[in-house]
């Protein structure tokens, strides 16, 4: 692909009790979006973020907010976050009851709907569902755990996606870094979605590294 991806800031990965600090300086320091794991305890061992915190960050970021639903039931979620102002809504495609149905409501509420691959999951199964994405997330590791290996299998996929031409934005969420970043853009990857990569550490200095890497 031409042109730079996007960097989006995982705000799961930074400290929770700085949040709207951590985003003003991910986004002094150049990153593109803001990108917020909403995670319910069942479909992954963790609690996170709800409607209130996106009203909050929009309050002091004019970034892109991208809503991650990792939660086993997408379809009463999601209309929690229909009148929230974040950008785009994704949920994860093997959670959803009914995806089509719920990508078409996203999309009437004004958002930019899309879905989250797993990575046990080829770009096959969203064959039937291209026409209602703005936006597929590629994940590298599982939704919801921490400290995975990063799964090579994203860059078959990627470049699977890139022969399709697809109309919707390709994300890569997890274990993205400044050693594979120039990769995953060259197979295809639009948005690099980064927590730790981000957020441990000198967050300033952590961007300009996967700005330069790029």
């Amino acid at each position: 692909m031409s042109g730079m991806p996007e960097i989006s800031a995982s705000i799961l990965s930074c400290d929770h009790a700085f949040i709207g600090d951590a985003v003003r300086r991910a986004e002094a320091a150049g990153a593109g979006s803001i990108h917020v794991d909403v995670m319910d305890g069942h479909y992954v061992g963790n609690l996170t973020f709800g409607p209130k915190l996106i009203r909050d960050l929009r309050r002091i970021t004019n970034l892109p907010i991208h809503v991650h639903l990792e939660v086993g039931e997408p379809d009463a979620v999601a209309p929690l976050f229909y009148d929230v102002p974040c950008d785009s809504i994704v949920f994860q495609m093997d959670a959803a009851s009914n995806p089509i149905h719920l990508l078409r409501e996203i999309r009437s509420s004004g958002k930019r709907a899309g879905v989250g691959l797993g990575p046990a999951y080829g770009t096959e199964t969203i064959r039937y569902i291209t026409g209602y994405l703005d936006e597929l997330i590629v994940m590298s590791v599982e939704p919801g755990y921490a400290g995975q290996a990063f799964e090579p299998s994203v860059y078959q996929k990627l470049e699977e996606l890139k022969q399709t031409r697809p109309g919707y934005s390709i994300s890569v969420d997890g274990g993205v870094n400044p050693g594979n970043a120039a990769r995953l853009r060259d197979a295809g990857a639009e948005i690099l979605i980064c927590g730790s990569s981000v957020f441990d550490g000198n967050i300033e200095e952590n961007v300009t590294r996967l700005l330069k890497a790029l």
